[in-house]
């Protein structure tokens, strides 16, 4: 009986969580029956509570946990992550394999992917960046992997038809880590957490600071955050522990910033201080999203365009048109809120990806066990005694 291809999905940091959240409502809403589908996190974020604990909190499925660990540097955490996903696909051969965002893990899926012949779908293709970042490394060496692009914007669509990509395979779905937010917006929820932090709407600012970019020239968004709490508006600074101890350790968190740190927020916590908050400042891509997603202003600390669709809907304010202004500038600047969110960045981006889905599934290439795991599943016999020995 043909139970229908085996389909994995690869997942390893924070950002891919509430992705892979709306792909599996997408996939309880497919019509094509027999797939199976298998979902890794590679543990590219280690930390529980980028981790585990966070799909855990979303009730997200996941099928086997990786061990990636701490890497001391990128290139030797790429190299981890291709071989454990090598190792997971001779062990569970898969007839497609799917990726999310622009991580690492990301790439390492893809790759692998692609030189065994798996036909790879990428979730989030096509955004595109004039500046030769890390994050658009991997989306070019992604989409030269990739099968099927599912497009969250109209402008990653047209990026991808100008490199040659056949418009058969490019499907444009919208924004699944909207829908995760729009889904989990609970208005009881979001005044608890305020309350409990001792916060009030509308009266702070939500800071992160994460990237090494950001990290290595943060004093120019630290003095803005200053000022911006002698204003009236003090930050509220959620930060991973090792960019809060390299930020202390150059004496950068004086002036009152040392207490406005809190550790890594859990993602629903985390929805509601976006929600609260005047608006946001930060160098996060996935912040970009979820601001634009909850109508809120964001003042991006590094200048780019892989978000551009949320500066044309009003949300994004990049560093090069904000972070030299007098903070009274800068205040009524974000003042001004936007009123709508990008095309298809709603509740229904599921059910475009369970359509998209529908048609690419079927059309799949059956290749069959990779040779490799085909080996792999063969019992060597063992070596008999030579001759002339």
């Amino acid at each position: 009986m043909d139970t229908g291809p085996t389909i994995t999905v690869y997942l390893g940091a924070r950002p891919n969580t509430p992705k892979v959240w709306t792909l599996q409502q997408a996939v309880g809403k497919m019509r094509t029956p027999g797939a199976a589908w298998s979902y890794v996190h590679t543990g590219q974020h280690f930390d529980p509570r980028l981790g585990q604990g966070l799909c855990d909190e979303l009730a997200l499925h996941v099928d086997r946990w990786l061990r990636c660990g701490d890497a001391a540097s990128d290139a030797e955490q790429l190299g981890r992550l291709c071989a454990l996903v090598e190792r997971d696909l001779d062990r569970h051969p898969a007839e497609a394999v799917v990726v999310v965002g622009d991580v690492n893990s990301t790439v390492a899926a893809a790759l692998v992917a692609a030189r065994r012949g798996t036909p790879v779908i990428h979730l989030e293709a096509g955004l595109r960046s004039p500046d030769r970042t890390p994050e658009e490394a991997n989306r070019r060496i992604v989409t030269a992997c990739t099968d099927h692009h599912l497009a969250t914007t109209a402008e990653a669509v047209d990026a991808l038809h100008g490199e040659g990509v056949p418009a058969g395979q490019v499907h444009f779905v919208g924004n699944p880590m909207a829908e995760c937010h729009l889904a989990h917006h609970d208005p009881d929820r979001d005044a608890a957490v305020l309350d409990g932090l001792g916060l009030t709407r509308g009266g702070y600012v939500l800071a992160t600071l994460h990237k090494p970019a950001a990290l290595s020239h943060p004093k120019p968004v630290l003095d803005v955050l200053r000022d911006l709490s002698a204003h009236g508006l003090p930050p509220v600074l959620p930060l991973h522990p090792r960019a809060a101890a390299h930020l202390a350790d150059h004496g950068l968190l004086d002036g009152g910033l040392r207490e406005r740190v809190l550790p890594p927020q859990p993602y629903l916590t985390f929805g509601a201080l976006l929600r609260g908050c005047a608006f946001v400042v930060t160098d996060s891509d996935g912040v970009q999203e979820e601001a634009a997603a909850a109508k809120v202003a964001c003042l991006a600390t590094v200048p780019g365009n892989a978000r551009d669709v949320t500066r044309a809907c009003g949300s994004t304010h990049f560093a090069d048109s904000w972070l030299h202004l007098p903070t009274p500038r800068i205040l009524a600047l974000a003042a001004d809120r936007p009123t709508r969110r990008p095309e298809r960045w709603d509740a229904r981006v599921s059910d475009r990806t369970a359509t998209a889905l529908d048609g690419i599934l079927p059309a799949l290439p059956h290749r069959g066990v990779h040779p490799r795991a085909e080996r792999l599943r063969t019992p060597r016999k063992p070596l008999g005694r030579r001759a002339d020995s």
